[in-house]
């Protein structure tokens, strides 16, 4: 009996034990819990506190100047909706489908949009037809130089310049002679400019002595001249006006612009140069200290150059500009795998892009007028007329009853090539209605959303950037093989996870999650505001700093402040509390970078780089061209869009290399700061000899 007593007792104190410790497991966890709330609270203020006076986080965050970027981002996409409009009606897409055999005529279309984006007329749009810059200069190249020779002939020789006057004085003289015929009844004689010359005029049967001034010779001359002046300025003043490339511009590329320089100082610094349009600043990027890259447009009619070199020394708050002229694009069409020409993937293509305008178009409220809230999704009607009778295309047609009655051969094939363990192979087919109605939906996601359909990423900022619609991707050639049904199906796979992040809206967190955060709530933050300009000075006597008037008691202070300082009170509800809220309630808002420890070596890397250089590899310095997608920037839900360090080691590019740490590559030095391999060979070094000699 006393051994299941003392079996019983152990039990319970096991029980117990256990009961308490899972207690106390779940109380470390939530304290855990609980400090990490806490430190991400408290990094989240001090990351508000340090950006909130900075142009870019106020243009994202702040009530006011969100508000207005908002407006202005949806004024600019109705301009493109109109310009694609006006692209349709005219049938500027029909004649066009989207394949690399057609990069020419896409390009055209490319620039058309963007003339009439700049503000075009009709008129301009005939500059597409005449030979670009490009095209001029490889013909005057390969013609060897006739540009000259064209141009000696057409001017004219000096005998032609010469018998010029004579002919206008010999009017002169004629209209002179008539005038003293009828005036004397006789015949005239012309005088040359001295009165020296004589010469008998045509017509006249005897002599007479006619003179006049040089000066009147000259003031009719000029007469002439201006009336010639005036008739042939009448026809250019009919003609109609030149068309202008509107689509062609220059740019300069600013690599990294301090988060604290605002675009305005930009803008008041190009625009004392002739021929400026606008300028483009990135998203900051959290790994570089929240830089930002810079893109100033100007008219192609200026000399880039010279701008570029009178900015080269300019210092904006102790950041220096460093611009650099950017290129032209050189490739506008790039294409993808010609497995998209296939009819599968054609029909595939046409629903994801169905479904994609609807939500972009509905994102944006293009179409629809009402509210975002009323409007339900399924009985949303498709106002968009490109989409209208879309469903028409998405329903395959298939001939169930032929299969049924042929189901024996068939199986029979299936098993066999199942048996043989050989996909089914198909040949890539091409529906043209098909391609037709796909072609209209991807001009419209580019021209309006700026959404490459194919490279599944979007261009931001386009409006601003030097070109309006840059670069497009489209289908490539047919393969010249067959192609399997497990590729068809694993590209229609692929290209919808890589389209979804698109699909995906404004992230933002929950109720429970806001309120873990540190969510403000107005009437609080009034109430903190109120007691912080509440002073008691002594007994009965209260101050109020915001007028410096005093009172008897704190809740006539109050009073006082609730009456007498509204805006106040108001700024602190809408620019602070609402600030401060739109910044937590962004599930992808920007943050401090965490620092990650760099990877351990791995077997058979010891210190030093595979060059033999102490420094890793330079990365690459060349310009980011315009229309690359954007890549994701950390902080922002997504890596880094550089390398840790891509200018080499300490930020400096690889110059050190050739200082004292550098030497030959490929011969690295034993340096006694650094541990190198334990089994080193054994050198025998003559302390005469010059520094540059190496020993085994």
């Amino acid at each position: 009996m006393a051994d299941s007593d003392d079996e019983y007792d152990r039990r319970r104190r096991d029980k117990f034990r256990r009961e308490r410790s899972d207690y106390d497991r779940s109380r470390e966890r939530e304290d855990r819990r609980r400090d990490d709330w806490n430190d991400r609270r408290q990094q989240m203020q001090d990351f508000f506190l340090a950006h909130k006076d900075e142009e870019w986080f106020r243009s994202k965050y702040h009530p006011d100047e969100a508000g207005r970027r908002k407006a202005e981002a949806h004024s600019a996409l109705q301009n493109r909706l109109n310009v694609y409009m006006y692209l349709m009606d005219n049938n500027w897409f029909e004649p066009v489908s989207l394949e690399i055999e057609h990069a020419p005529q896409i390009t055209k279309i490319l620039n058309a949009a963007v003339i009439k984006m700049e503000g075009g007329m009709e008129n301009d749009l005939h500059i597409l037809e005449q030979p670009t810059e490009e095209e001029e200069e490889r013909e005057r190249l390969a013609s060897g130089g006739p540009g000259s020779e064209a141009l000696k002939r057409d001017e004219p020789r000096p005998a032609d310049v010469e018998r010029k006057p004579s002919t206008e004085k010999d009017k002169l003289v004629s209209e002179c002679c008539i005038m003293e015929k009828k005036r004397r009844g006789k015949v005239c004689v012309k005088a040359s400019d001295n009165e020296s010359s004589v010469s008998k005029c045509h017509g006249c049967d005897s002599w007479c002595f006619w003179s006049f001034k040089a000066a009147d010779v000259k003031e009719r001359t000029e007469e002439q001249k201006e009336r010639e002046k005036e008739k042939q300025k009448k026809p250019k003043d009919d003609q109609p006006p030149r068309p202008r490339p509107l689509h062609r511009t220059c740019s300069l590329f600013m690599r990294s612009i301090a988060p604290t320089i605002s675009k305005a100082e930009i803008v008041a610094l190009c625009r004392r140069y002739p021929g400026f349009m606008r300028v483009c600043l990135s998203e900051p990027q959290p790994e570089r200290r929240f830089f930002r890259r810079c893109w100033v447009t100007f008219d192609r009619g200026v000399n880039i150059k010279e701008i570029c070199w009178n900015l080269q020394n300019i210092r904006l708050r102790d950041c220096e500009l460093a611009p650099g002229v950017n290129r032209d694009l050189a490739r506008r069409v790039r294409n993808v795998n010609g497995i998209t020409q296939h009819k599968q993937v054609l029909r595939n293509d046409i629903k994801l892009a169905a479904k994609l305008i609807h939500a972009l178009d509905d994102r944006e409220r293009l179409w629809s007028h009402k509210p975002r809230e009323e409007t339900h999704s399924l009985e949303l009607p498709a106002q968009n007329p490109i989409l209208k009778n879309i469903t028409d295309y998405l329903i395959e047609e298939v001939s169930a009853e032929e299969e049924e009655l042929l189901g024996s051969a068939g199986g029979a094939d299936s098993e066999e090539g199942s048996k043989e363990g050989n996909p089914t192979e198909i040949t890539v087919e091409r529906d043209e209605k098909l391609v037709k109605v796909l072609d209209r939906l991807l001009f419209y996601l580019r021209i309006i959303h700026s959404i490459d359909y194919y490279n599944t990423c979007e261009y931001p900022s386009e409006d601003e950037m030097p070109n309006r619609c840059g670069i497009i991707h489209v289908r490539g050639p047919i393969p010249p093989n067959r192609i399997t049904h497990r590729e068809v199906a694993d590209w229609q796979k692929i290209f919808e996870e890589k389209l979804g992040h698109l699909f995906s809206v404004k992230e933002s967190l929950s109720e429970d999650e806001a309120a873990k955060m540190g969510r403000k709530d107005p009437e609080q933050e009034v109430e903190k505001f109120v007691l912080a300009n509440t002073q008691e000075l002594g007994k009965d006597k209260w101050l109020c700093p915001l007028s410096g008037k005093k009172f008897k008691g704190p809740e006539f202070v109050k009073k006082h402040i609730l009456n007498k300082h509204g805006d106040k009170i108001e700024e602190v509800k809408k620019k602070e509390v609402v600030f401060f809220n739109n910044f937590l309630m962004d599930a992808k808002r920007p943050s401090i970078p965490e620092m990650k420890p760099p990877p351990p070596p791995g077997p058979g890397q010891g210190v030093l780089s595979p060059g033999g250089l102490p420094f890793p590899p330079q990365g690459p310095q060349g310009l980011m061209g315009f229309g690359q997608p954007r890549p994701p920037v950390m902080g922002y839900g997504g890596g880094p869009p550089y390398p840790p360090n891509q200018y080499g080691g300490g930020g400096r590019g690889n110059y050190d290399n050739f200082r004292g740490q550098g030497g030959y590559p490929g011969k690295p030095r034993n340096n006694r700061m650094m541990r190198g391999d334990p089994r080193n060979i054994i050198e025998y070094r003559d302390l005469d000899a010059p520094d540059d000699v190496d020993f085994f």
